[in-house]
C-alpha cells in the first residue's frame, strides 16, 4: 500500500468516526440503509462500492453531512466497525 493509499484510508477512517459520534444510536440502522443502497447501485453500475460512493459524493447538491454519511457507509461495507 502506498503512502497516498494509507493517508486516504486514514481520512475515510476518520470520517466513519465522525458520523459514528454524530449520529450516536442511529449510527447502525443508517448505516445499513445507505450499505444497502450503496451495493445496489454499485452492481447496477459494475463498479466498487467506494468508487460509486465517491461518484454520488461529488453531486454539488450534497451536504457535508450526506457525503460524511455516504463515505461512512462505504468504510463500513469495506470494513466494517467491530
Amino acid at each position: 500500500m502506498t503512502q497516498q493509499a494509507i493517508q486516504i484510508a486514514a481520512k475515510l477512517y476518520e470520517v466513519r468516526d465522525t458520523i459514528k459520534r454524530l449520529l450516536g444510536d442511529r449510527y447502525r440502522e443508517r448505516m445499513d440503509e445507505l450499505g444497502s443502497a450503496l451495493q445496489k447501485i454499485a452492481a447496477r453500475k459494475g463498479k466498487d462500492v467506494l468508487m460509486t460512493a465517491k461518484e454520488i459524493c461529488s453531486d454539488p447538491g450534497m451536504t457535508g453531512m450526506e457525503i460524511g454519511q455516504i463515505m461512512a457507509a462505504a468504510v463500513e461495507l469495506l470494513e466494517p466497525t467491530q
